[in-house]
């Protein structure tokens, strides 16, 4: 019984190295390829508006294209560049492209008064079933600092430094 607990065990710590080490190799295909790739979906149209959403292995782009008053709403996976998703708004599409433009200018605003500097790259993220702007701001010493921003009510949650990678 030892023997098939210790054999057993082995084989998930060898199972489990070999899954860290494929989700080591997986690269993101970036925002380029994602609008290329809703772009080819949906036909014709513009990308107004994109980001990059859900954490790992789950991530997904989410571009959204606006053709004529018609907003598609694609979800792109974001290691793999399959399409996960096309959402179709046609009477509403453009009110709610500019409502989410204003919501993230709005956030970003409220950001850069609790934070001086210049905005690097946002992203929204879901933490414990709430969702957040996350800005990172280069402040104008040099240090960049993230900035929570809360998505309903646009106070600012948390500010923190992110800690400095010292890979070369």
């Amino acid at each position: 019984m030892k023997h098939a607990l210790f054999v057993l065990s082995i084989w998930a710590v060898g199972f489990s190295a070999l899954g860290f080490a494929q989700n080591e190799d997986r690269k993101l295909i970036g925002e380029e390829q994602a609008q290329r790739v809703a772009l080819s979906k949906v036909g014709a149209g513009r990308v107004e508006f994109m980001e990059r959403r859900g954490d790992e292995p789950e991530m997904v782009y989410e571009v959204y294209v606006m053709k004529g008053d018609t907003l598609f709403k694609t979800l792109i996976e974001a290691y793999t560049g399959a399409l996960d998703t096309i959402i179709v708004d046609a009477q509403n599409g453009r009110r709610r492209l500019e409502a989410r433009m204003f919501a993230k200018k709005r956030a970003e605003l409220v950001a850069k008064a609790a934070v001086a500097g210049e905005v690097m790259r946002w992203r929204l993220k879901h933490e414990d079933g709430i969702w957040f702007y996350r800005f990172q701001i280069e402040t104008p010493d040099g240090k960049i600092k993230e900035v929570y921003v809360n998505e309903y009510n646009f106070k600012v949650a948390r500010i923190k430094s992110p800690k400095i990678n010292s890979k070369v």
